[in-house]
């Protein structure tokens, strides 16, 4: 499942436009992006193109 670290994102919404499963969300009050993981499918794709490298992929327990 993704993680977002968020003192490092930037909010730049890539994982957002490349989500297949548009699991991912930007909340605007709180600021920062939030993924729906009734939605994702963990295919990885958000942390291979965030360039903060702010998405870790780390295994459901």
């Amino acid at each position: 499942m993704p993680v977002v670290e968020h003192e490092k994102c930037n909010q730049c919404r890539m994982c957002r436009l490349l989500c297949p499963d548009l699991a991912i969300t930007l909340n605007e009050e709180k600021g920062r992006i939030q993924i729906d993981l009734d939605f994702c499918k963990g295919c990885g794709i958000c942390e291979a193109f965030c360039p903060k490298e702010a998405i870790k992929m780390k295994l459901e327990e």
